[in-house]
């Protein structure tokens, strides 16, 4: 889940898809309610200085929120903000900045963490998750090959 935001030396090059990966992460963050005040206080303060600053990305903050996990809805409010001229926004890059240092601090979080989580993955038969609940990712691969089946039945979020 936390994954997914970019990494702090790589945001500078790149303020605009970093945003909205650091975004989309603390949407999905605060869906679960991880993080506590910080991290809810930078994402409040993120979407406040866009909705005020930026109105034509403002309704896209709100779709990617509703689907954080969403490509199309990334694709959206990074083109709005590109649009609007956002990527030489210092504010909103501070703000980002902190917003990813909330959602780093989730790192030791238990229900930030994947229940299985394999740098490498090579499954060479059927491989099957059945009849699980978890309060997070369940499984998380940076590199995954499946040779046989691959089914997911019967997951469940536990809140």
């Amino acid at each position: 889940m936390v994954g997914k935001y970019v990494e702090r030396e790589n945001f500078m090059e790149s303020i605009i898809p970093g945003l909205v990966a650091a975004l989309s992460a603390g949407a999905i963050a605060a869906g679960k309610d991880l993080g506590g005040a910080a991290l809810k206080d930078a994402y409040g303060a993120i979407k406040k200085l866009i909705a005020d600053r930026y109105k034509k990305a403002g309704n896209a903050v709100e779709a990617l929120e509703e689907d954080p996990d969403s490509e199309l809805e990334q694709q959206v409010l990074e083109k709005r903000l590109e649009t609007e001229n956002a990527g030489g926004d210092t504010e909103l890059a501070d703000l980002a900045r902190a917003l990813l240092e909330a959602l780093s601090d989730l790192k030791d979080e238990p229900q930030a963490q994947a229940l299985f989580d394999f740098k490498t993955l090579e499954a060479k038969g059927a491989f099957i998750l059945d009849d699980i609940q978890a309060s997070g990712t369940v499984l998380k691969a940076d590199d995954a090959t499946f040779s046989g089946d691959f089914k997911a039945t019967n997951i469940r979020q536990k809140n």
